[in-house]
């Protein structure tokens, strides 16, 4: 490999010579070329199409900087322990990371053997993966579980920009357990899993990106569905404290994901042709670390000026630690579980199911704030109920859901406008195991809504005292 620091072009081997005294000191006052850290300063690495990324972060130290030139990286797959760098390309179509075109698990290429910490750490909290095996099996079943970028556990900022990734079969670019991260101006292209995922960190700020998911037509184990998770997600943080802002999210299951978070900002983002736009989910278990009991209660975001329109795929979502696929499509806005969330002047605009209608698991409607039961705990009170919610002054029209009166049954369903559901739609029935009915689980109190432009607004089985202000409810 002919790594190189920017202009001299050298080796980071040939920098760790032992120096004498005398030739250290002449180069501590000689001039030192652009892009050459000097002494007390961070190394910049400079990587060139055909070169190993890989290599050039395990020979880089905290604090230092991969430059990515301009070109293609072909089936590159990146894992970064312990450190926090600075990894930068030459624009988010200039410089590419990709991994070899697949369609369905059997013609996914075997993970690297590189970096085999961050495949396994991944495999662990993904349960669709194994880590069975040794050698090339292992590898082989870890095919799933391939990310461009996986950050695991730095010890130091992170920060990624301008550069493309495409194709892995997990993610991305991940950061696991960080603090000040900055993912901006990047683009992520048919991932399987996320296109970014930042989870259990504090400070992130992911911003200007790009996310374009592949329908790949499949509902197969081993996949997220008939596309990606998420294009963003920031997950199992108590104290995120992230700001996620003027991103686009386009083609996944769920354009923008806020999973088991506290604390955030949703800013000027757009998010279009997903099975749910939006969605801020509190459920009953922390993935990361694994297998954690939930200790966190997750809310306290304000979702801000967003664009949100036109989400209408049909996804069987559900995978990880929900028990079964779940049939979603066409919801804008979904607020569960989360308590103390501001939506304020989004605009949130002709959502719904693709026709023909069809039961759903999850009910579609522009802005859905919803309290559901906890399936995946046997922990009292790990999440919910909905609370402390105001939509304030947003645009929420030409949406629609699908209705179907009996369930499951002989009636078809059939499309209808619903701009607004606070709850489970009327005639919802649960029941407990034993098949007895129990209580539709409704929303806590604190639900505001003030100043918005609506259409048709439902309150769901067993939701009184709300005044939505518009279609009647």
């Amino acid at each position: 490999m002919t790594m190189h620091h920017s202009e001299r072009r050298k080796p980071r081997a040939a920098l760790a010579r032992k120096l004498s005294l005398v030739s250290a000191l002449a180069l501590m006052f000689a001039a030192v070329p652009a892009g050459v850290a000097s002494a007390g300063e961070h190394d910049t690495w400079v990587v060139e199409p055909g070169q190993s990324i890989q290599d050039a972060v395990d020979q880089a130290s905290s604090g230092d900087t991969i430059q990515l030139l301009a070109g293609t990286y072909e089936n590159q797959a990146v894992c970064i322990e312990g450190k926090g760098l600075t990894i930068t390309g030459a624009g988010s179509d200039e410089t590419r990371i990709t991994w070899p075109d697949w369609t369905v698990v059997e013609d996914q290429q075997a993970a690297p053997e590189a970096g085999n910490a961050c495949w396994l750490e991944w495999a662990r909290h993904d349960p669709e993966s194994t880590t069975t095996g040794t050698g090339a099996e292992l590898q082989q079943s870890l095919s799933d579980d391939v990310s461009a970028l996986f950050f695991f556990n730095p010890d130091s900022p992170v920060s990624v920009t301008g550069l493309q990734t495409v194709n892995h079969p997990a993610n991305g670019i991940v950061v696991e357990t960080g603090n000040d991260v900055e993912v901006s101006h990047t683009k992520g292209v048919a991932h399987d899993r996320y296109g970014i995922l930042v989870s259990n960190s504090t400070g992130s700020r992911i911003t200007h990106n790009v996310e374009q998911g592949l329908d790949r037509g499949i509902q197969q184990e081993g996949t997220s569905g008939s596309s990606g998770t998420a294009g963003i997600s920031v997950s199992d943080s108590a104290d995120a404290r992230a700001y996620v802002a003027d991103n686009t999210s386009d083609g996944w299951n769920l354009g923008i994901f806020i999973r088991e978070s506290r604390t955030g900002t949703l800013v000027r983002n757009t998010v279009t042709n997903n099975c749910v736009g939006l969605n801020l989910f509190d459920d009953g278990n922390t993935e990361v670390p694994v297998v954690a009991p939930s200790t966190i209660e997750a809310g306290a975001w304000a979702v801000v000026g967003n664009t949100v329109t036109d989400n209408h795929r049909f996804c069987l979502a559900g995978i990880g630690q929900v028990e079964g696929q779940l049939a979603v499509s066409g919801t804008g806005v979904a607020v569960v579980n989360m308590d103390s969330v501001l939506i304020k002047g989004n605009t949130i605009t002709d959502n719904g199911p693709t026709p023909p209608a069809q039961t759903l698991d999850f009910p579609a409607a522009g802005l859905l704030l919803l309290t559901l039961p906890l399936f995946n705990t046997d922990q009292p009170d790990a999440a919910g109920p909905v609370t402390d919610v105001a939509v304030v002054n947003n645009t929420i029209q030409g949406n629609i859901t699908s209705v179907d009166v009996d369930g499951p049954g002989p009636a078809e369903p059939f499309l209808a406008p619903l701009d607004i559901l606070v709850g489970f739609p009327p005639g919802t029935v649960f029941t407990d195991a034993a098949g007895n009915v129990v209580p539709t689980p409704v929303p806590g109190p604190g639900i505001v809504f003030s100043g918005n432009s609506c259409g048709v607004a439902l309150l769901g089985e067993g939701v009184t005292g709300i005044n939505i202000g518009c279609g009647g409810a």
